[in-house]
């Protein structure tokens, strides 16, 4: 994998959405998402239209899931489908573990100052979305979005290799966090691009990175000031193919015991019954 230092990752990356979301002929379309299913293990049957009804794997990655078969819990809940890598409680502004060995600063992630004061003792929760997972990121609590940040940076993979390979991984790649404002404190969700993941959208606002890979990256901030709604389990973003999501959350919810990690996690799921 190292051979990847080689390769301009954003033009790759952008490349290969363009592919995967060439419309197909719907017999095409069909076979090819049957095979991406069967080879990455996705539950078809969990997708809310019929598999006649996407004409890419593009489409497809992107597929809303039939609404019934996520009940939403109370409180504090996962933001997606996938793996939650780890779980831990913050002492400090220094002390976010990537692996054994290897550590970045809460104020590298971010990129800014003004909200790490509040998160630095908080938790910090690190989910993995992989190909057979749905890529929507959902809110994990009831509150108001306040601040939107979009940060650039590199299109490394979030895969094992690059997690012992890549110093601070997740606060090198490109990023866009949301900020939400909530009856129990702040909370951050940090939706990581990757490599082949060129593009992250948001529900909630127009904003949609790596759209031209060869345009200027400068960081953009967005201050909502009236706020805007939100509440757990509504869709916040997406990923165009599969990557990772930092969830942040002030220390007064620091009261959840910690998980054993990895663990499988659905959207909506409460994160304190883990």
């Amino acid at each position: 994998m190292a051979f990847l230092r080689f390769i301009p990752l954003a033009y790759l990356s952008w490349l290969i959405g363009k592919l995967a979301n060439l419309p197909l002929p719907q017999p095409l379309a069909r076979w090819s998402i049957l095979i991406f299913s069967r080879l990455y293990g996705v539950n078809v049957d969990s997708a809310a239209k019929p598999l006649s009804e996407y004409r890419s794997i593009g489409d497809f990655f992107t597929r809303d899931l039939i609404p019934e078969i996520r009940p939403v819990a109370d409180g504090f809940v996962s933001p997606v489908d996938g793996t939650l890598r780890s779980v831990e409680n913050l002492v400090g502004r220094d002390s976010i573990t990537q692996v054994k060995g290897r550590s970045y600063s809460l104020e590298r992630l971010l990129a800014e100052d003004e909200q790490v004061d509040l998160l630095a003792t908080g938790q910090v929760w690190n989910f993995y979305l992989s190909p057979r997972d749905a890529h929507h990121i959902y809110a994990p609590i009831d509150g108001m979005i306040i601040r939107t940040v979009h940060i650039p940076g590199k299109l490394w993979p979030v895969n094992d290799w690059a997690l012992h390979s890549i110093d601070g991984l997740f606060a090198v790649n490109e990023r866009v966090v949301t900020y939400v404002r909530t009856d129990r404190g702040l909370v951050a969700v940090v939706m990581i691009g990757a490599t082949n993941v060129g593009r992250i959208s948001l529900a909630y606002m127009t904003l949609e990175t790596n759209v031209a890979p060869w345009s200027r990256k400068t960081l953009r901030a967005f201050d909502h000031i009236q706020g805007i709604p939100v509440a757990r389990g509504q869709k916040i973003g997406t990923f165009k193919m599969g990557s990772s999501v930092i969830v942040v959350a002030q220390d007064t919810m620091r009261e959840m015991s910690l998980p054993t990690t990895p663990a499988a996690v659905q959207y909506g799921q409460a994160l304190s019954e883990l």
